[in-house]
């Protein structure tokens, strides 16, 4: 996935950066991650200056392996638990909702298990991979891996 931004923010000690970008169209709509708007931020570490528009990458699969694994286990686990509720309880229906709930509440913790484990890793970490001094012309944001 590539986005394009400009860097609202530099820090010269640590070096990081908060770069202010446009979602994709489609990711508005989504509004998976709760923002719902057309606008967003991150911090990122990078080489640049306030003011100047970065290229940002999410290395090469990634991004839908992580929307996978985001939306798939909770899915997953809420039927497992469903399922495995209204076995055990005999059809109490009470006790498959509190299951799937459970289910649900377990998928919540795997998924933080594995946030944990990737975190800080190169082949997970959006990165910036490209400075510009002005707005590029090609920084129409995609989902794809083009650049």
């Amino acid at each position: 996935m590539i986005k394009f931004g400009q860097v609202t923010a530099y820090d010269q000690q640590t070096g990081m950066a908060t770069i202010h970008y446009s979602r994709p169209e489609a990711c508005e709509k989504c509004g998976a991650c709760g923002g719902k708007t057309h606008e967003g931020t991150i911090t990122l570490k990078a080489d640049c200056a306030e003011g100047d528009w970065v290229k940002v990458e999410l290395p090469d699969g990634k991004f839908l392996h992580a929307t996978f694994i985001a939306y798939v286990i909770p899915l997953v686990l809420f039927f497992v638990g469903l399922f495995l509720g209204y076995q055990m309880s005999g059809g109490n229906e009470g006790i498959a909702l509190a299951a799937s709930l459970a289910g649900l509440g377990l998928s919540f913790l795997l998924l933080r298990l594995n946030d944990r484990r990737i975190a800080g890793k190169p082949e997970w970490t959006p990165r910036v991979t490209q400075v510009y001094d002005h707005r590029p012309e090609q920084m129409e944001p995609h989902c794809d891996n083009r650049a």
